[in-house]
């Protein structure tokens, strides 16, 4: 451990000794469990057990090595960056079984009604809806 270190952890340790034996009658300095809040300064013996870490790594790797440990992201990812990046890849998929329909010609896709015929369809049920319509009140009224 270097010795400036040392001396300060010493120094802080003993402002903080002199700090809890003025306040050691007072409970509004000590936690629900009765300990003083310098208790935690004053008792760390596992700072002295672990020296401080130090990596050798080659210069060339340096400076690669700074930018990976400073690639942290800036700002929260947005709710619509997150789904969009989860949709990626969802797209939708071209569809392969297209086939003619048998009564107008036109191009559907296979085991799918006709939009055409159904449209067709649709239109000669509501002239009928409409007539029906048409010939009600003209019955009504001649009773």
């Amino acid at each position: 451990m270097p010795a400036t270190y040392q001396a300060r952890l010493s120094t802080l340790s003993t402002a903080a000794i002199r700090v809890s034996s003025k306040f050691s009658n007072t409970s509004y300095l000590s936690t629900t469990f009765s300990r003083p809040i310098c208790y935690a300064v004053i008792s760390r013996p596992w700072i002295d057990a672990f020296p401080a870490i130090s990596l050798a790594i080659p210069g060339w790797i340096g400076d690669i090595w700074e930018s990976v440990l400073r690639a942290v992201p800036k700002k929260k990812t947005s709710h619509m960056k997150k789904r969009s990046r989860q949709r990626a890849g969802k797209a939708l998929k071209d569809v392969t079984s297209l086939g003619r329909c048998s009564g107008c010609g036109h191009t559907k896709r296979a085991h799918v009604l006709c939009p055409y015929c159904v449209k067709e369809i649709r239109d000669i049920w509501k002239g009928l809806a409409e007539k029906k319509t048409a010939e009600k009140p003209a019955d009504s009224s001649d009773t």
